[in-house]
């Protein structure tokens, strides 16, 4: 790697950038989605502040989430996908035991106990059981838990997969089983808006402060308008192309622009799309393996398209 650094230091700026734009597109071609977002996690994990919804739970979704967990019981046997930290958080604090952490990667479940420690959460892994594996392949017992819990996790499975992740989902519950997960679902009044005009709009707000938040906001709003309808996806390098091609002379705009972008290149750089899905096309793969209990949105953010699913596995 010492010796490719030497010889890349003597290439023009021109020549690197079109370096990164092959290598791009040999990851993008060579990568599965699934291999493009092990990639993706492995090396950025929870970069950033847990406590910033809608890409993390906010401290409302933990609270549903905490009341259709424990639902009258704390003895259920849960399996919590993915490392999402406050739901790890959250079942220790309750006093869940023995619940099963299911995760492709053992480094992001260490990410994610370093991001809660940064927070001051300490949090004690004796009552938790690490598996490492994909969510469609789980080696666990049929019918072996009460509850499956995930944070955003079908954002995270391609949507022809999805039904097989549903029913993988539904065949690790017991009888009359729940999964209680937050989605995202794809905004759909955004449609007939030109993303230059979407962008405008989170420009001129007054309170335009390039926080987090406001780049999430605009992130998801360009997520929603510039998604593929047949794949189901929204390519990153799209969404950087309508940022950059947008022109302002306000150096505090610009900067918010620049900041967007920098936040989902390491995405574009693999390759990895963002699954983007309405709510007819979610609902169209899970009823099929689950009936619905309730939709419950948080109240501490703007969560309409953010809504909690509780889910009742058919019998």
């Amino acid at each position: 790697m010492r010796l490719m650094y030497s010889i890349l230091k003597w290439f023009s700026n021109k020549d690197l950038l079109y370096i990164r734009r092959l290598i791009t597109e040999i990851l993008t071609h060579k990568l599965s989605h699934n291999e493009q977002s092990k990639l993706f996690w492995d090396n950025n994990g929870y970069t950033w502040n847990i406590r910033v919804s809608p890409v993390n739970p906010s401290e409302d979704d933990l609270n549903i989430y905490k009341k259709y967990l424990i639902d009258g019981k704390k003895n259920k046997k849960v399996l919590l996908l993915g490392s999402t930290p406050l739901l790890r958080s959250l079942l220790s604090e309750v006093g869940f035991k023995n619940y099963v952490v299911a995760d492709f990667s053992f480094a992001v479940i260490e990410t994610s106990l370093r991001a809660l420690n940064k927070l001051g959460i300490n949090l004690s892994t004796e009552n938790e059981i690490w598996l490492k594996s994909d969510w469609l392949d789980m080696p666990l017992e049929l019918e072996s838990f009460d509850c499956i819990v995930g944070d955003m996790v079908f954002t995270q499975i391609e949507p022809h997969k999805q039904p097989l992740f549903v029913e993988k989902l539904a065949s690790l519950l017991k009888p009359k089983g729940y999964f209680i997960g937050r989605v995202h679902i794809c905004n759909l009044n955004v449609n007939d808006r030109e993303p230059r005009k979407i962008i405008e709009e989170i420009l001129s707000s007054k309170d335009l402060e390039n926080t987090v938040e406001q780049r999430f906001a605009l992130l998801y709003k360009l997520r929603d308008r510039l998604r593929n309808n047949k794949t189901q996806t929204t390519s990153p390098h799209t969404i950087i192309s309508e940022l950059l091609k947008y022109q302002t002379s306000d150096e505090k705009k610009r900067d918010f622009l620049r900041s967007v972008v920098n936040m989902i290149s390491r995405r574009a750089e693999i390759g990895l799309p963002f699954i983007s899905q309405t709510k007819d096309e979610f609902m169209n793969v899970i009823f099929k393996e689950f009936s619905l209990e309730t939709i419950v949105t948080a109240s501490d953010y703007t969560s309409e398209y953010f809504p909690i699913y509780v889910l009742q596995k058919k019998t």
